[in-house]
């Protein structure tokens, strides 16, 4: 955690970096965001076959976010073993949609510091803009899953899809953003590869289209490579980034 908060970014710049799954860390020279950390097997605590390919990359008590997001209450993006271990709840605020927001008071993240954001909404945070993007649930359970899309004061943005079905309404609510994120795996009611390549084609990032949620869980995996086959065919011109857990992309 150290070494990203450490990493030197001027004033036009924002870095991410991979936490595995569909967790990432984003920064910009002036504040830290993270969404969706899995750094714990909690899982497979549940359910075995399902447990982590490889450890946390970084201790969950050592993260440190001003603005920590939460895409839905599955424990792979909503995990109360980080929470748990996640030492500044004081401090932090947390986006969710609805249902999540329920969850987050459950675990005892403060009221006060829980911040709804659904689909369809915009809220200014500490600098950031963030909008709730449409995502189609893949379980009744999640039925709020909402994507999001994050923009720095220096106008650095991301968009990351959450877990969502593919739909033609995904794409009509595709935003514009400089990277997108997405889901690949194909599984449980996750959009595929090329499916995911069609809503980066949506977005047009100019900096990177990244895959995730393909490289934790044996029975829930995917070729990243077939990502970048479909991208290729669908918007050759968008440039495909396949990151290595901790590994940064900074533009």
């Amino acid at each position: 955690m150290k070494s990203i908060l450490d990493t030197p970014l001027d004033e036009h710049q924002a870095g991410l970096w991979f936490l595995g799954q569909a967790g990432y860390i984003f920064r910009s020279q002036t504040l830290c965001v993270a969404i969706d950390p899995y750094l714990s097997d909690s899982v497979a605590r549940v359910a075995p076959e399902f447990g982590r390919l490889y450890p946390p990359p970084l201790d969950p008590a050592d993260l440190r976010v001003d603005i920590y997001v939460v895409t839905h209450d599955h424990l792979d993006h909503l995990d109360p073993e980080t929470i748990q271990a996640y030492r500044h709840k004081e401090h932090t605020l947390f986006v969710a949609p609805r249902l999540a927001c329920r969850k987050l008071a459950a675990l005892g993240i403060p009221p006060v510091n829980i911040i709804r954001i659904d689909s369809g909404e915009t809220l200014t945070l500490r600098g950031a803009t963030i909008t709730g993007i449409y995502a189609l649930p893949s379980e009744a359970d999640v039925i709020d899953t909402t994507g999001y899309r994050i923009q720095f004061d220096n106008g650095r943005s991301i968009y990351h899809t959450s877990d969502t079905e593919f739909s033609e309404l995904l794409l009509k609510c595709a935003p514009q953003a400089e990277v997108v994120l997405a889901c690949i795996n194909g599984k449980d009611g996750n959009m595929g590869a090329q499916a995911a390549a069609r809503v980066a084609k949506v977005v047009t990032p100019r900096v990177a289209a990244i895959p995730n949620h393909y490289d934790l869980m044996a029975l829930n995996a995917e070729n990243p490579q077939v990502f970048t086959y479909f991208a290729g065919q669908e918007c050759p011109d968008i440039p495909v980034k396949i990151l290595q857990p901790l590994e940064s992309l900074i533009w």
